[in-house]
């Protein structure tokens, strides 16, 4: 794997860092974005994917709030801090991580447009921001401490 990435998915292949290997949310993180391959065809998911932030920030926080969800209770927090870490600084997707933090925090049960709406103020009665249990594991980079 190039520099400090961890996982990567290309349509129905999954390429993960050796150390990462057996690391459950971060398989279930590049797992969701081979659904997302599926759903909107090869070419078109990754020309939209590179060509719109939007679209962009909707997948990865569909496999994050995965990632997190895979995550047991002990390690969530720090998985999500580090989701934050790398959502707001590797992604190009306009956001700081104080507002990844909002959107990784909605209840994973409940649809990405709740976890978009808590930046738009208007989320919908009952949506809670709180720590969530997704997984998120799709071409994420490692902290650079950790990185080989």
């Amino acid at each position: 794997m190039p520099g400090r990435l961890i996982g990567l998915s290309l349509g129905a292949f999954v390429i993960v860092r050796t150390d990462y290997a057996g690391d459950r949310p971060t398989i279930v993180h590049e797992l969701e974005h081979c659904k997302q391959f599926w759903r909107g065809g090869l070419v078109v998911h990754m020309v939209r994917y590179y060509t719109s932030q939007q679209y962009r920030l909707r997948t990865e926080l569909e496999a994050f709030r995965a990632e997190l969800a895979a995550c047991t209770d002990e390690v969530r927090h720090q998985r999500l801090e580090e989701s934050v870490r790398v959502l707001s600084s590797c992604y190009q997707i306009g956001h700081d991580a104080d507002s990844c933090r909002r959107m990784l925090s909605v209840d994973v049960r409940l649809p990405v447009e709740a976890a978009l709406a808590c930046l738009r103020h208007d989320a919908p009665q009952g949506v809670s921001v709180r720590p969530s249990t997704a997984s998120p594991v799709a071409a994420r980079s490692a902290p650079p401490e950790t990185a080989l």
